[in-house]
């Protein structure tokens, strides 16, 4: 697999001094800082799978590009802000599952379902806490606990019955943040405000976005090494 090893390197040195100052930002609010650097961190991921990938999984690109947009609307502050940012959280998740999905070497229904039930069952409960509170945001709220605990079985299914544990490792970890950043949004924003869940839920997204891209990167390479040894790198990159 093709890497820029001398850029991708130090731009991922980079991107983990952005998350610190993010996450130094949104625990004192200073908004001043807080949207150029979601908006820099965001980029950075963008930069460094873009460097270390020449296969340029196009449906992640895409993937990135809603997660921009949530990150955009989240940042007004307001329930349609709310509203929208979720939604396109939601377009950025599933997204993630057809990757996912396009990516497995087998999906099976049981391990599907029984990673599935516990991330239900967590987000249901969130749900129930904060059904006074959630107005027009309810029926996203449900919509997302469906597609975020799908993501999971997903990815529970795939560190169980295949064989390489490093990608879907990734893969778990990653939707563990991920599905974190929801709880802990929802708590937040609906049920206990606590000025240390922000920083939190900064580790968590783009912690999420981190490892997601190394899971799609490994899930590149795999794909060579699993080509006939007469294709080349620019035979595959067409």
């Amino acid at each position: 697999m093709k890497k820029n090893n001398k850029s991708v390197l130090p731009l991922s040195g980079l991107f983990f001094l952005v998350v610190g100052i993010l996450a130094y930002g949104v625990y004192f609010d200073i908004e001043s800082i807080i949207l150029l650097t979601r908006l820099i961190g965001l980029s950075l991921i963008f930069l460094i799978y873009f460097l270390s990938s020449f296969k340029k999984n196009k449906l992640y690109l895409f993937s990135l590009l809603f997660s921009l947009l949530s990150i955009l609307f989240l940042f007004l502050k307001s329930d349609s802000g709310v509203l929208s940012a979720t939604l396109f959280f939601l377009i950025f998740e599933i997204l993630t599952i057809t990757i996912v999905i396009k990516n497995s070497k087998k999906v099976s229904f049981i391990p599907v379902a029984l990673g599935f039930l516990p991330f239900l069952s967590i987000c249901f409960y969130l749900i129930f806490l904060t059904y006074s509170s959630l107005g027009i945001n309810y029926l996203p709220s449900i919509l997302n606990a469906f597609i975020i605990s799908f993501l999971g079985g997903l990815a529970v299914s795939n560190y169980v019955l295949e064989e390489d544990n490093m990608k879907n490792s990734w893969l778990l970890i990653s939707t563990l943040l991920f599905a974190m950043l929801i709880f802990v949004f929802m708590i937040e924003k609906y049920y206990l405000s606590v000025q240390v869940f922000k920083p939190i839920r900064t580790i968590c997204f783009f912690g999420g976005h981190y490892l997601f891209m190394r899971y799609v990167l490994l899930s590149e390479h795999q794909t060579i090494i699993d080509l006939p040894c007469e294709m080349t790198e620019e035979s595959v990159s067409k």
